[in-house]
């Protein structure tokens, strides 16, 4: 059996009645309590995103979760409204369920500005695949997600929104580019928001958050409309409070109608699960110069987690690297991450060039059509043009798909062994079929302030498994 990762504009005036009664304290912002107040509470669709819009209106501003609103929101849950009226039935298992969208992904007729005002007038002519499957299920979109700008993790801070705070806390960090995502959900402004992750992006928010978050496995035919960072590494997943609207997001975005009711619908025996834990990546380790840092704090929580789990009767299966293997480990890795970042900055003009020249995705009149285009622009900040401008690349033939592809072929090249290497060594040593999960920590440091972001950790240290998730599920 292969085992699963389980892990941890201005504003338009609408004029919408109050709530029909107020919330129970206990609402758990659930996709079953939303249908439970269209069906038992005489709540309208227009009511339950009223609800929602109020609350991020009142709060977003010290937040910065949200980039921009969706100005055909009401008119979505006044269509979602009529079709309750009239077949007495939700359209589908996400009927009027809020959705927030990470701003790299393609909704019609809302700009997609992945955080950068180069982007800002870049308003698609069709929805992302993702967003067509959730639309069918009946599901609203309230408003796009802020972001690290082009989801890259070096700008934490999008030129729209500014930067990303926790709601916990808000001198902290809401981690990598899907921050936005995880706050928003974290916040309550919805009930599931969409991330995406290369490295990372979807975990780190959710960890960081406390909030449900899936990378899912790779699957280059679901990010058709994502504006890409790798596309070979890219996945799209779900954020949100309860366990039950991850799964059922999941399930609608990959096309999926059995696991909701297999997974969340379904009893089954608890003992006969099997979950191994690597008793090095919870106490740390250090060879050479690589050293995994575990906070005291954050080693007590993953340890409630897995006593948490033995109470429930789940078989735990404890197992150590030795000094040999974690030396290899650590080879393996920093080679990888050598390796492999090339690979990443190299084929982005070519991934650049695929998406903004869909003729179906934007009008010829559009501001970008290639990545030539996108590095000219004058809005585009000036930390991107010096990353293009040191990449030693001819500016002059960013527009040429042909040119481009080849730069992604040649700068790839040197990281394929590298990866099936570092994939080897997880299939050979961490995980294989007698077991159903691996147990890995998020992150293993507590969420740092905004001042300790560049400084937290010393060169070599390191505190997640976000390549590990990564290319484990490959």
């Amino acid at each position: 059996m292969r085992p699963f990762f389980y892990l941890l504009f201005s504003w338009p005036i609408f004029v919408v009645n109050s709530y029909p009664t107020k919330l129970d304290k206990n609402f758990k912002f659930s996709s079953a309590e939303v249908q439970n107040l269209i069906k038992n509470k005489n709540w309208s669709c227009k009511d339950i995103l009223k609800y929602f819009i109020d609350r991020a209106v009142k709060y977003d501003p010290i937040i910065r979760s949200i980039i921009s609103y969706n100005p055909k929101a009401f008119e979505r849950a006044q269509q979602l409204d009529e079709f309750y009226a009239k077949t007495g039935k939700v359209m589908g298992e996400m009927h009027c369920v809020p959705v927030i969208i990470k701003d790299n992904i393609d909704i019609q007729g809302i700009p997609t500005t992945a955080g950068v005002k180069a982007m800002r007038n870049m308003v698609p002519n069709k929805n992302a695949l993702v967003i067509e499957r959730m639309n069918q299920k009946g599901a609203v979109y309230l408003a796009k997600a802020n972001m690290a700008q082009l989801a890259a993790g070096s700008i934490f801070s999008s030129e729209q929104a500014g930067l990303c705070n926790n709601p916990y806390n808000l001198n902290r960090t809401c981690s990598a580019s899907s921050s936005g995502s995880g706050a928003s959900i974290a916040a309550g402004f919805a009930v599931v928001s969409l991330g995406t992750d290369t490295g990372g992006s979807i975990i780190g928010p959710a960890s960081s958050m406390a909030v449900w978050g899936y990378r899912p496995p790779h699957n280059s035919q679901i990010l058709n409309g994502i504006l890409p960072l790798e596309s070979k590494a890219d996945t799209v997943g779900p954020m949100a409070r309860n366990l039950d609207d991850l799964v059922l997001t999941h399930s609608v975005l990959y096309n999926l109608p059995t696991l909701y009711s297999n997974i969340v619908q379904k009893n089954f025996e608890k003992s006969s699960l099997r979950v191994r834990i690597i008793t090095n990546f919870i106490n740390g380790f250090k060879v050479d110069k690589f050293n995994l840092v575990i906070d005291p704090l954050v080693k007590n929580l993953i340890m409630n987690s897995v006593n948490r789990m033995k109470s429930l009767g789940i078989q735990i299966e404890e197992k150590s690297l030795n000094q040999s293997q974690l030396k290899d480990y650590a080879e393996k890795f920093n080679n990888l991450i050598r390796k492999y970042n090339p690979c990443i900055l190299g084929c982005v003009p070519y991934y650049y060039n695929n998406y903004f020249g869909d003729k179906a995705r934007y009008e010829s009149d559009a501001p970008i059509r290639n990545t030539k285009q996108f590095y000219q622009n004058d809005l585009l900040n000036n930390f991107w043009k010096i990353q293009i401008n040191s990449s030693n690349l001819n500016v002059d033939k960013l527009d040429d798909v042909q040119y481009t592809k080849q730069l992604c072929d040649q700068a790839c090249k040197e990281s394929i062994k590298p990866k099936e290497m570092y994939k080897n060594f997880i299939s050979n040593y961490l995980f294989d079929d007698k077991i159903d999960a691996l147990f890995v920590p998020s992150f293993t440091t507590i969420v740092p302030l905004h001042s300790e972001i560049g400084s937290l950790l010393k060169e070599g240290e390191y505190n997640n498994f976000a390549i590990l998730k990564a290319f484990s599920v490959f």
